[in-house]
């Protein structure tokens, strides 16, 4: 028994060249779709780019006012503890509206939308590290600027209280935990800037400005 394959209408040559005409129609609509997929992501990626540097260059600006009044509060908390140990008629006058060492907040919320999206897969790997250990510090130094604000309100408010020696004392305690946690701040100065720097980073105060009052250290 022998079995006839069916002939093209008009020959094989011309059936292998309709054929040729489909597949590479094929390849240039898949071609096509994945350059307006790459063009679609490549704007995806410079629209989540721009927004994690806006808010590290706010967080950059925050981060050098509060290095600026870190100095001044140390400065006011050395003569605090002085008028404590009854070195001093009087307890120094606050400088500013805050208390001393109550610092600016850092923020990171684009960072967590942008991590729990697929956009960061297409940033370049090195670009990618250098965010993630930029805001990896950002994280834990907004630690110890919560402790040490909430320790300067309470610094704060031992001051009126310190009228004997318990008093006194627990205002010197209250003062000797805040220094501390100011020195672990300004200790990771020298980390902070250089990864700012690694990303070229720029401070920007404009969404806070306002709130620096002229009185204050770091205005």
């Amino acid at each position: 028994m022998h079995f006839h394959l069916p002939k093209p209408l008009h020959g094989w040559r011309e059936f292998a060249g309709e054929v040729g005409i489909i597949v590479i129609g094929v390849l240039i609509a898949l071609a096509a779709e994945q350059v307006v997929e790459d063009w679609q992501w490549h704007r995806k990626v410079e629209v989540v780019r721009k927004s994690l540097m806006g808010e590290l260059a706010n967080d950059r600006g925050r981060w050098e006012v509060n290095m600026a009044e870190a100095k001044c509060a140390v400065t006011y908390l050395d003569r605090l503890d002085r008028w404590a140990q009854g070195s001093a008629p009087a307890p120094p006058v606050q400088y500013g509206d805050e208390p001393a060492g109550s610092f600016f907040w850092m923020h990171w919320a684009n960072w967590n939308l942008a991590t729990g999206s697929q956009t960061l897969d297409h940033f370049p790997i090195d670009e990618q590290i250098a965010l993630a250990a930029l805001y990896d510090g950002v994280a834990h130094r907004q630690v110890d600027i919560e402790t040490g604000s909430t320790l300067a309100y309470r610094v704060h408010a031992l001051i009126p209280l310190a009228t004997d020696a318990q008093g006194r004392r627990a205002l010197r305690e209250a003062v000797g935990e805040l220094k501390m946690r100011i020195a672990s701040l300004t200790g990771n100065d020298g980390y902070m800037t250089r990864h700012f720097d690694a990303l070229k980073v720029r401070a920007d105060r404009r969404d806070f400005a306002a709130d620096i009052g002229a009185g204050r250290c770091g205005a």
